[in-house]
């Protein structure tokens, strides 16, 4: 498919956009703690302008002093905050691109430890997925807030921002006006949809009258809550047609709130594509263009959404991440390079929600655009990897990177190591794309890969390596339970992932963090009768909030029987043991026990190496057992650093 509407230019308003590929906000949690940006920060932004994209995005800025859903979102609320934006406006026009401000407030979504103020919202309901009630807001601080929302636009035009977005999405407090979910009022701001748009129409005249009518405004919204009793696509059309007629250029089309988070950050359970009807619906009923976002990860898939009229721009967010390149590598023809983002929501949203700032698991040089030395070696040293699991794929491209003679050596016959079963679940087949990406960067920087070569003390001692990373991962944990060791009943996680086992009709799954959900679950599309046991209060803690929940619903709808609080205690001949809240419970009649209580690490050639001259680096689950988002940071900064 020829790539055209991509690349055709676009207006906002009278803002013309050289391609309709825009970079939505993104918390970054890498400005100051006063909410400005620093040059990390400014960094990240560059990247992404000189990587191609038509319009880029701040992070979501609060417009007053307690907006933020966190204390490390940026904001825009008091006039000392405008000189630091000021000076990354200047750098994104100085690289050649178009910076856009997103305006908000998180109402009953804000963290309650974050600030002195009591959190705020439309009625005193509290949000499912936070543990708290908040504050009805008065009729006069709802004027207060729309009058904030004006100064902060007028701010943001002084920084000299080509466009604000009005963010009336994702269930902050603009969304919480909009959506009978959390707007239980019986004022002029409550109740029928006139009154419950009254807060967004009037931020919009707000803002409208602080930035001037040529002034490209944005308004972001969402088609579908996707919770019961919010917004859904027929109410959000009538709402389309309100917010053109109140003078914004142009609809950014979204959905999800914390409650549903898993379509606001939509992970690999979620069909690409998944909410272009929406997008398009709107489309078909306003005049002005319309932005579509969620899962737009394939530069493909987004021309030929131009191509369908099912909207005028794309936005991407995680796929900027993976590679801010994306458009510059897509207009050069160098489609294949392109690092795609496989939706596993490790290293974005799963950093940020513990306070890290943001990052991709695809891509260990975004979000460190000012961190790593990238500069070829003078001295190129000769670097072996043992293992080519993500960690050490990783440590060698890290060095590769930078100039060194590496050489992988992996025991069996294919690169990935537990990667490959990883990817095998449902909602996981993208994974194959970060091994595809990870040979051909070695290829690229002349790293060897040595198949069926198990590194060994002989071989280091023979080729004398400067240096020798340790990726050797992690093996199965077999606990001391009698009968485990039955390698004729028992199989490992992987070896049902990988297809090295027959499944047999009833099953018991030992393990409830990631890895045993994944593969009860994909044992019960299979047509298993499968059986979750965990001694812990819950499953999946592990996991991040998206996939997490996109899971949960999978075991659910192939009933998947889950019991908590159980212990395996002994396992028999098509029997299985254990303890329920510490009373016995038997599982009889099973064809197969999977064993997914974890790894451990596996390392025996460390001690081998002892006393040889050359440098010793161990990393990933030879380490310490950790995610792969985990592994992987840890490879490349080891080989980055040789």
């Amino acid at each position: 498919m020829e790539l055209k509407k991509v690349f055709e230019p676009g207006k906002i308003g009278n803002l013309e956009l050289k391609n309709r590929l825009v970079v939505s906000a993104m918390s970054s949690h890498m400005g100051n703690p006063d909410g400005t940006p620093n040059e990390t920060v400014n960094a990240y932004l560059v990247a992404k302008v000189k990587g191609g994209w038509g319009l880029v995005f701040t992070e979501d800025l609060g417009i007053t002093a307690d907006a933020g859903s966190d204390p490390v979102v940026g904001s825009l609320w008091n006039d000392d905050q405008v000189p630091a934006w000021t000076e990354t406006v200047r750098q994104v026009h100085a690289a050649g691109g178009l910076m856009g401000a997103q305006l908000y407030h998180a109402g009953r979504q804000r963290s309650l430890k974050a600030y002195d103020t009591y959190p705020v919202a439309p009625s005193a309901l509290k949000e499912p997925a936070v543990p708290y009630v908040p504050r009805a807001l008065t009729v006069e601080e709802i004027h207060g807030l729309v009058a904030a929302f004006g100064e902060a636009a007028a701010r943001a035009k002084k920084c000299g921002f080509d466009c604000v977005e009005i963010h009336g999405a994702h269930g902050y407090l603009i969304n919480q006006f909009m959506s009978t979910f959390s707007n239980k009022r019986t004022d002029e701001y409550g109740g029928t949809l006139e009154n419950r748009m009254r807060f967004a129409l009037e931020v919009v005249d707000a803002v409208r009258a602080a930035v001037g009518p040529d002034y490209p405004v944005l308004f972001r919204f969402n088609t579908c809550d996707y919770v019961e009793g919010g917004i859904e696509l027929p109410e959000a059309i009538v709402m389309a047609k309100m917010l053109e007629e109140a003078g914004v250029d142009a609809l950014h089309c979204t959905q999800g709130m914390f409650a549903s988070k898993q379509a606001i950050i939509a992970p690999g359970f979620v069909p690409v594509m998944h909410y272009a009807e929406n997008a398009a619906a709107i489309k078909r009923s306003v005049k002005i263009p319309v932005l579509a976002v969620g899962r737009y990860n394939d530069i493909y898939m987004s021309e030929a959404m131009l191509r369908d009229e099912k909207a005028d721009f794309i936005v991407m967010a995680r796929a900027s991440l993976a590679d801010p390149e994306l458009p510059n590598k897509a207009k050069a023809g160098k489609t294949e390079e392109i690092i795609h983002c496989i939706g596993c929501n490790q290293g974005c949203t799963g950093e940020t929600a513990v306070g890290n700032r943001v990052n991709c698991i695809a891509n260990p040089h975004t979000c460190r655009e000012t961190e790593y030395d990238l500069s070829i070696v003078a001295e190129p040293k000769k670097i072996f990897v043992a293992g080519a699991g993500v960690a050490g794929l990783a440590a060698a491209y890290g060095a590769a990177e930078r100039g060194h003679k590496v050489t992988v050596f992996e025991a069996s016959d294919e690169i990935g190591g537990q990667w490959l079963s990883a990817m095998t679940p449902p909602g996981k087949s993208e994974y194959a794309s970060l091994i595809l990406n990870y040979r051909n960067q070695l290829k690229k920087y002349g790293a060897q890969i040595r198949l069926e070569t198990p590194l060994t003390r002989e071989i280091v001692e023979a080729e004398k390596p400067d240096a020798v990373i340790l990726a050797t991962g992690g093996t199965p944990m077999f606990l001391p339970i009698p009968g485990l060791d039955n390698r004729e009943f028992v199989k490992t996680a992987i070896e049902v992932l990988r297809g090295r086992t027959l499944y047999g009709k009833r099953v018991v799954v030992a393990g409830g963090g990631m890895t045993g959900a994944e593969t009860a679950v994909f044992l019960a599309v299979q047509g298993c009768d499968v059986t979750m046991i965990e001694m812990a209060p819950d499953i999946i803690t592990d996991a991040v909030a998206q996939p997490r929940a996109c899971l949960l619903e999978h075991i659910r709808k192939y009933n998947v029987k889950v019991h908590t609080h159980t212990k395996l205690t002994k396992v028999g001949e098509g029997t299985v043991y254990a303890e329920e809240y510490g009373e016995p419970i038997t599982f009889k009649h099973i064809d197969m026990l999977v064993n997914a209580m974890g790894v451990r690490s596996y390392n025996p050639l460390q001690e081998q190496l002892e006393g040889l001259d050359c440098k010793v680096v161990v990393v990933g689950d030879a380490s310490s057992t950790k995610n792969g988002y985990k592994n992987i940071r840890e490879g490349f900064n080891a080989g980055n650093a040789i």
